[in-house]
């Protein structure tokens, strides 16, 4: 058996690289050992040697996965069977140059090659390129002489005994060269189930890649119910695992960094979250200062808001403090997670509990923020807008408000004629100053008015909803019924209690984000936080249309709780569908 060499020394230190992320003065710095400890305290960490030395037996075999097919490789896990490639790497791992780029591709899994039925599948050896994205069926039939060119799993564990590989164009057995790494070899079949999954790997300690790594080790434990260990795999280096302790490390570096540099930490869009749950290291305003420049998963920022909940101080204080830094690094993901946890304490509170006091300085904090925003980060301007919202709802401002817009709108329906009164022409002056696209026509031929008392309706509708569930459906059929609103608009904005800050496409995106939020639906296999999901749900092949008109702006014909974010998301599923279909 071949075992890796590492110094006599116990727990030491026997290897450190620095990480290159943009910001960090001086480079993180983060010691990953090949020394096995002798005895381990935790059992994820026991693990991660226990699969350390599966590589050292030639026993595991890896995948490497780009960045960008995480999501569909879970739900293939999740519903199999399927059919993949993996690779048999030389003993302790290095040596071998894997599939695919690191910036692209920067983690993959482990298989425990032992639990795995093997028996019918296709292996090719080092260096020959098999390309069964091209030359292989949907059925399993290969194609252009694949099949001739199979070896046996003796004949991969030989060429990485001897460090030996196929010449891809004379087919001729060579020796790699002094100092070379060898060209992955393949083994294609088809796996059923779970069984075998060992672990998850990073293939550089650059920042992004150990964050990124860590969201995937969140993201399979949330979709398939267990936790696996994860390790650092390079081509230079015997395999070694990120332990507990070089986690924690890691996280508190990410926390010296400034909050301009955390758009450097993210390998993909959306990033996928941590899970710092179960890490009684970082303090809660550290686990939100994490999630503000990178992110954690919701259920870790719903443990954080637990805690506050007790102590009305310190519950705004952490709801102003992830939203602050959030705002500082430009992480869109992030705030709308800040404000997707936080709300349903807030709503089960009520407004006594939280003090006044103390919410109206928050609202006047969040207010500030808005108003520091520049003009093209509007989907931060919806997180925002969406906590203000909920902020005086609670407090029973929204239903004094609606009060109000009620008498308003009454009062001015009973000296309406629908006719060409001076009434209705002073009253379409008075709308024409405050939006130019009023029309006169509509409050000549009586179609404001008709606009005006549907309005009402639905005003009263959404002051007699008794919870926040109701609240968040009538004033989500409130919104689709405006197409084209003038004063309706205005008056329902000052019901939210929003300003002029807040446009027409930004108060929809806002009441969809309320909508998802407080109204249930179907939990998802992706719900490690809202941004993943979308991602994970979004369909290509459904064509999407703008030619809805809500609050007189184009809207996406179908829900979502970002609409803002639809395009994007759109285009990067596209992106995706087109690669599987040059894959199949």
């Amino acid at each position: 058996r071949c075992v890796a060499q590492a110094p006599a020394t116990t727990m030491a230190v026997v290897m450190a690289r620095p990480t290159a992320v943009p910001g960090f003065a001086p480079p993180v710095r983060v010691l990953l050992s090949d020394q096995h400890p002798g005895s381990i305290d935790r059992d994820l960490d026991g693990q991660a040697w226990r699969v350390c030395e599966l590589f050292n037996q030639q026993l595991a075999v890896v995948k490497t996965v780009r960045n960008t097919d995480w999501l569909e490789l879970v739900r293939k896990l999740k519903h199999p069977p399927f059919r993949t490639s993996v690779s048999l790497p030389p003993c302790t791992g290095m040596g071998m140059r894997l599939f695919g780029e690191v910036r692209t591709g920067c983690s993959g899994l482990v298989w425990n090659r032992s639990e795995l039925d093997l028996s019918n599948a296709y292996i090719w050896p080092s260096g020959y390129m098999a390309k069964t994205e091209f030359n292989m069926t949907q059925t399993g039939e290969l194609l252009n002489g694949r099949a001739a060119a199979m070896v046996s799993i003796e004949h991969l564990l030989e060429c990485n005994r001897t460090l030996s590989f196929t010449d891809a164009d004379t087919g001729e057995k060579l020796p790699m060269s002094p100092g070379g790494t060898l060209p992955f070899n393949e083994i294609n079949w088809c796996y059923k189930g779970t069984s075998g999954l060992a672990a998850v790997f990073v293939r550089s300690t650059e920042t992004c890649h150990l964050l990124h790594a860590l969201g995937v080790v969140a993201l399979i434990e949330h979709a398939l119910g267990f936790r696996l260990p994860l390790l650092c795999l390079t081509s230079s280096s015997p395999v070694r695992p990120v332990t507990q302790e070089v986690q924690q490390v890691l996280l508190q570096e990410v926390l010296k960094a400034s909050s301009s540099s955390c758009c450097s930490f993210m390998a993909l869009t959306p990033r996928l979250p941590m899970d710092v749950a179960c890490s009684p290291q970082l303090s809660d305003l550290q686990k939100l200062e994490l999630h503000a420049k990178y992110g954690i998963t919701a259920s870790s920022l719903e443990a954080v808001f637990q805690k506050g909940v007790g102590d009305p101080g310190q519950f705004f204080e952490f709801i102003s403090f992830g939203l602050r830094k959030a705002v500082e690094g430009n992480n869109i993901p992030s705030a709308r997670e800040i404000v997707r946890a936080s709300v349903p304490f807030v709503m089960r509170l009520g407004a006594g509990e939280l003090g006044q006091e103390r919410r109206e300085q928050f609202l006047s904090e969040v207010h500030g923020m808005c108003g520091a925003l520049a003009e093209d980060q509007e989907d931060l301007l919806v997180a925002l807008g969406a906590e203000i919202m909920f902020q005086e709802f609670c407090a029973g401002q929204t239903k004094l408000r609606v009060e109000r817009a009620i008498a308003e709108i009454g009062e001015w329906l009973q000296g309406a004629t629908g006719g060409c009164s001076v009434i209705d022409l002073k009253s379409w002056m008075e709308t024409w100053k405050q939006d130019s696209n009023s029309r006169m026509s509509s409050f000549i031929n009586g179609k404001a008015i008709a606009n005006r008392a549907n309005f009402l309706v639905r005003l009263k509708k959404l002051r007699d909803a008794v919870d926040g569930e109701s609240y968040a459906r009538e004033l989500y059929d409130t919104v689709l019924a405006l197409h084209s609103p003038c004063l309706r608009f205005r008056i329902l904005r000052e019901v939210l209690g929003l300003n002029e800050r807040f446009s027409r496409n930004v108060v929809h995106a806002i009441v969809c984000f309320a909508f998802d939020i407080l109204v249930p639906r179907e939990r998802s296999l992706f719900e490690v936080d809202e941004a993943t999901r979308l991602e994970a749900e979004e369909n290509p092949s459904r064509r999407r249309s703008s030619s809805t008109e809500v609050l007189g702006v184009a809207a996406p014909d179908q829900f979502s709780s970002d609409p803002l974010g639809v395009e994007a998301r759109r285009c990067r599923a596209q992106y995706r569908a087109e690669r599987c279909r040059k894959n199949t």
